[in-house]
């Protein structure tokens, strides 16, 4: 797909919400990210998924700094964590790269609604009990 102006506009754009959410909420951004590039970008499933961890390191990186600057980030537990996420994305990206794109786009598609859905009912709950 040829990016028009209007399309690398609504790109940017979209990279500029990833980014502020991404450092709002402590979040990677890739629910968003991935069907966008999907849907709108035109990339395949695998592609949108390699770029997404593409664009997570420099937004990532600024949003560490700043929150490291004012003392929330704990470095030992970070960095416990990051140890076995890198376990994890060896073989969470290894597996990716041999499911079908069909299949990885449905398992992607059923871990959003599931874990929207846990994280929509966690919230009506603390709503209730507050009032």
């Amino acid at each position: 797909m040829e990016l028009s102006l209007g399309l690398v506009l609504v790109v940017v754009l979209v990279g500029f919400a990833v980014g502020y959410f991404s450092a709002l909420f402590g979040v990677g951004g890739g629910v968003i990210m991935v069907p966008f590039m999907v849907l709108v970008v035109g990339l395949t499933q695998h592609t949108a998924e390699g770029t997404s961890l593409l664009v997570i390191i420099p937004t990532a990186i600024i949003g560490v700094s700043v929150h490291l600057r004012k003392g929330f980030v704990s470095p030992a537990k970070g960095l416990l964590i990051g140890a076995g996420g890198v376990v994890g994305a060896l073989l969470g990206a290894s597996l990716a790269l041999r499911i079908e794109e069909d299949s990885l786009t449905k398992t992607f598609a059923l871990f959003v609604i599931v874990f929207g859905a846990r994280t929509a009912f966690q919230g009506w709950k603390l709503r209730r009990a507050a009032s």
